[in-house]
């Protein structure tokens, strides 16, 4: 097995789309002709979104992670925001490798800098035994709360 290359991390631009579509939807071969109008308008609703931050992980120019951190500002905690990620997903031949690491530790330095006062995240009951609980714990996330959806 050949080594994968090295990763970096960055915020997404305007042309990464295609790339976070691929992962979001799991569809690897997807082309430009693919993405639909709303992909487009919506991302460039992304783009433009003041306090919502995109990142991807790249592996030699090749999107391999996505994850997004909203910025939610408020009064409450002296004034200081609360920052929500959403969502955090790593191809499968790229899992395990530290990408969602790098990835989670790249927005935690952001919010920190921005003087968040906590950072939440919600992962589904369904992701207990895949790991995915384990890493957020090891990253020092508490499940401390209830979490209540409700679909529209």
């Amino acid at each position: 097995m050949q080594p994968l290359p090295p990763y970096t991390v960055r915020k997404a631009g305007v042309d990464d789309l295609l790339g976070v579509v691929r992962i979001i939807d799991r569809v690897p071969v997807l082309t430009h002709d693919g993405l639909t109008e709303l992909h487009r308008s919506t991302w460039a609703r992304m783009m433009t979104t003041p306090d919502l931050t995109v990142y991807v992980a790249d592996a030699a120019r090749e999107i391999v992670g996505t994850t997004s951190l909203l910025v939610l500002p408020h009064v409450t905690y002296d004034c200081r925001p609360t920052a929500f990620i959403e969502p955090m997903v790593v191809t499968e031949t790229h899992r395990r490798r530290g990408v969602a690491r790098m990835m989670a530790e790249r927005l935690l330095d952001d919010a920190r800098v921005l003087g968040c006062h906590k950072v939440q995240v919600l992962c589904h009951k369904r992701h207990a035994g895949d790991g995915a609980h384990d890493f957020y714990r090891s990253l020092g996330f508490v499940p401390e709360a209830e979490g209540f959806r409700r679909y529209l």
